[in-house]
């Protein structure tokens, strides 16, 4: 029996890794979701051999829970199940990474590793994009278009600007937290790796022309110099007089019209509509929800658009509104009370590190804030970071990173009040 326990032990001491590359793949193929949760289930019975529970407990577990039982909800509610089926493992995916990420991530040194990988991930997807997105072309005159003909898509899966977009700007906040907070502590490979992230993410993410990532990108990137320097309060000063000059200049509804117009739905009245017609499904099937996957038959059929054609509009171009429509207002509730418990620990990350004069802690803190301001500015025009897209899990992985930070700081602050006369190691 102990040989059957140390070797649980052992096992459990490597989770991250076989169930990270599981999910990682299903980014790749659909078709290997339920593997993803298979192997995480079974390290789930791992953990429950070696130390007696099926996982640790999380701040989030409670509305996390919640959220797990909307699945059989949303799969009695849908018409579409076989898209919805799709949708649930990819929602239980995420789950599964973010408590993956939560058990296994118990000291400084796994954080650093985890965090490592979370930029990592950045990097490779931006690497990827010029072989894999769909790039369109005209929206914005001062990129040359001549640019996105060098770029060769070779796969037959492939990916929007505006779901690249969406990713990147989530994951691109912890290296440019880095940059600006942890510069002297972090070490040689992660200085390199932060550089080259951020060039690479931020390329990207201009050459998506997605506006909305735009906007959260910049709105973020003025958080962090607030934050950072005294005279941050300048960069605030500057980015209300530019937006003051662009109304003037333009007014204001030609201005939404250039930041909110895109190929598929027009400008605001475009938006406007698909916004309404969310808010119908929500009014109509408020406990419920449509079911996941399903908007765009739907709204077809329900709720048909008189600026789109059938099967243009594919999802309600606003995050939250998405959420309620698949999940209904309770799977909405319990969405938004991860988010707040996510930013919650992030905040106390950034606070341990200002109190305790830890650079890493503060970085890391500033960059999983800057990482929910962006998914919530982001959603706010647009819901790719959602369940229709393969790459939604990594919402989850950057929750399970704050949820982690925040178990492993608060630790250590009690341990170093324990013990006032003892440098605080890193292990």
């Amino acid at each position: 029996m102990k040989q059957i326990r140390d070797f649980a032990i052992y096992l459990a001491s490597i989770e991250i890794w076989p169930v990270g590359l599981f999910v990682a793949a299903s980014f790749i193929s659909a078709r290997l979701l339920p593997v993803a949760l298979v192997i995480a289930a079974l390290f789930w019975l791992i953990r429950w051999l070696a130390y007696g529970k099926l996982s640790y407990r999380t701040l989030a577990d409670w509305p996390v829970f919640l959220l797990f039982l909307m699945m059989p909800v949303t799969l009695w509610a849908t018409s579409l199940p076989e898209i919805t089926v799709t949708q649930v493992y990819r929602l239980l995916t995420g789950i599964a990474i973010y408590y993956a990420i939560a058990n296994w991530t118990t000291t400084r040194r796994r954080l650093s590793l985890v965090v490592t990988g979370a930029v990592a991930t950045g990097l490779i997807l931006a690497l990827s994009a010029p072989l894999s997105v769909t790039w369109s072309t005209g929206k914005l005159p001062f990129i040359p278009e001549m640019l996105y003909s060098r770029f060769t898509v070779i796969i037959s899966d492939t990916i929007h600007p505006n779901v690249m977009a969406g990713s990147l700007v989530i994951l691109l906040q912890i290296p440019l937290a880095w940059l600006f907070f942890s510069w002297r502590s972090i070490n040689r490979w992660q200085r390199v790796l932060a550089i080259v992230a951020v060039l690479g993410m931020s390329s990207i993410l201009l050459l998506t022309k997605s506006r909305g990532a735009w906007m959260a990108f910049a709105i973020t990137l003025v958080f962090m110099i607030l934050l950072r320097w005294r005279w941050g309060w300048v960069s605030l000063l500057i980015g209300g007089l530019a937006g003051g000059i662009g109304v003037y200049i333009l007014g204001i509804n030609a201005l939404l019209e250039y930041l909110l117009r895109s190929d598929t739905i027009g400008g605001i009245d475009g938006r406007i509509e698909i916004w309404s017609r969310a808010i119908y499904m929500i009014q109509d099937f408020p406990f419920t929800g449509i079911g996941m996957g399903s908007f765009t038959k739907v709204a077809d059929t329900l709720y048909p658009f008189f600026l789109a054609s059938p099967g243009q509009i594919a999802h309600a171009h606003n995050l939250f509104l998405q959420i309620a429509v698949d999940l209904g207002i309770p799977g909405l509730i319990a969405w938004l009370a991860v988010l707040l418990l996510v930013v919650a620990q992030a905040w106390q990350v950034y606070r341990f590190g200002k109190t305790g004069q830890d650079a890493l802690a503060t970085g890391l803190g500033v960059g999983l804030l800057g990482s929910q301001l962006a998914l919530v500015v982001h959603g706010m025009t647009d819901a790719v970071t959602w369940g229709m897209v393969k790459p939604a899990p990594l919402v989850w992985v950057v929750w399970g990173l704050a949820i982690a930070g925040g178990n492993i700081y608060r630790n250590s602050m009690k341990n170093k009040q324990a013990q006032p006369n003892t440098a605080l190691g890193q292990d």
